[in-house]
């Protein structure tokens, strides 16, 4: 007796071959209601968001840090530049003419609004007005002003403190914002200045995700076409494959787009991952159909063998997969929650891909031969029977 989800599955493959093209039609408006989602697809660099928050270790740093502040440090690096061959270069970063820079960019940067505080060796100095060379080098010999300061005298350092958010665009404008306060700083000649600090290397590390992004799923999706083209022995063959997963792919980031969560540290691989987890369904699919044709057993029948047979397997396949990347969802660190959650995902829709759109593309793709093949044969019917009359 057959079981039932092999009767569901042969129902499946009447229906795909019933209304090959409207299920088409629908897979590609499905595609295009996710695939909208990817406009909201974000990617989150900062790591504090990736850890337990509740446990009782970082919800006290939140509390130390909603109390006192300074959780987001911009720091404005000033250092010699040994590259300016000039007599009037700064050769140690205490010259006065350096605190008067600093001093200027002080000032600069207390006006604006988001800047919560700005420490470097010009608070020494807030509120005096002009101050002399003299009252400088004097000043800055102090235990305190000293700390600002390396040790061979090369270097001073401009602490900015500002409630500046995790968002992109949030950290590009404040960037952008204090950049601009550093061109407009007068500088003496020898000195350079350079910005660090925790927003900062959140914003280098969204550019390099974003970037390791595109091009780990160009180089993956490039292999794994090379491949399919190599042992299918056809390029139509390879993209009845890789069409349907790349619609799983699509369907998995549009998902993780309408619902807000954004990759991470741990899921910006996600791509290349999932293409490499879910290329084997289609392959079994193909390559079943093509033997059961090859057996000379019609469009139907073969199908049917196929979705009911492969299906099933497949099934089980994906469903131990997606358990086993499920059950992560039920670790501590929200960073491997994610990865587990977003790697079920992309199985899940690359398994309906292969058992709901690979019968499909195969069907239309078969069809179109037969059409194109009938067309051809007309063609050179037509082409003999005027040959033939040609010559009575």
């Amino acid at each position: 007796m057959e079981d039932p989800l092999q009767k569901a599955l042969v129902r499946l493959a009447e229906i795909q071959r019933k209304h090959a093209r409207s299920l088409a039609v629908l897979v590609i408006i499905f595609t295009i209601v996710l695939g909208i989602g990817l406009k909201g697809l974000t990617i989150n660099s900062d790591f504090r968001k990736e850890m337990p928050r509740e446990l009782p270790i970082f919800a006290l740093n939140d509390r130390i840090s909603d109390k006192f502040g300074g959780q987001d440090t911009v720091v404005i690096a000033v250092q010699i530049d040994d590259s300016v061959d000039l007599k009037s270069a700064v050769r140690d970063i205490r010259d006065p003419r350096v605190v008067q820079s600093l001093m200027f960019l002080d000032g600069e940067l207390r006006d604006e609004a988001t800047v919560t505080s700005v420490t470097s060796p010009a608070s020494f100095f807030r509120g005096k007005g002009t101050v002399s060379p003299e009252e400088i080098t004097q000043t800055l010999r102090t235990p305190q002003a000293n700390s600002f300061f390396s040790r061979n005298y090369k270097m001073t350092l401009m602490y900015i403190t500002a409630d500046i958010g995790s968002g992109e665009e949030q950290i590009k404008s404040f960037n952008e914002l204090v950049q601009k306060r550093i061109d407009y700083t007068p500088k003496p000649p020898g000195v350079k200045f350079g910005i660090t600090g925790g927003p900062t290397l959140r914003m280098t590390i969204f550019d390099l995700l974003k970037s390791d992004a595109v091009f780990t799923l160009i180089v993956a999706a490039v292999i794994i076409l090379i491949l399919l083209f190599v042992m299918q022995r056809s390029i139509t063959q390879g993209i009845l494959v890789f069409a349907p997963l790349s619609l799983g792919l699509i369907w998995t980031m549009g998902t993780l787009g309408w619902l807000g969560i954004p990759l991470s540290v741990a899921t910006v691989g996600l791509s290349s991952m999932i293409l490499g987890l879910g290329v084997e369904y289609g392959v079994f699919m193909l390559s079943r159909y093509n033997e059961e044709r090859a057996k000379r057993n019609s469009q139907i029948d073969s199908l049917r063998t196929t979705v009911r047979g492969i299906g099933s397997a497949i099934i089980g396949s994906g469903l131990t997969v997606i358990v086993g990347f499920g059950v992560l969802a039920l670790a501590t660190v929200p960073m491997i929650q994610h990865l587990g959650e977003t790697l079920a995902l992309g199985i899940a829709f690359c398994l309906l891909a292969a058992l709901f759109v690979n019968p499909v593309f195969i069907l239309l793709e078969e069809d179109y031969q037969y059409w194109n093949t009938q067309r051809k044969l007309v063609k050179l019917s037509k082409k003999k029977e005027e040959h033939v009359l040609r010559g009575r």
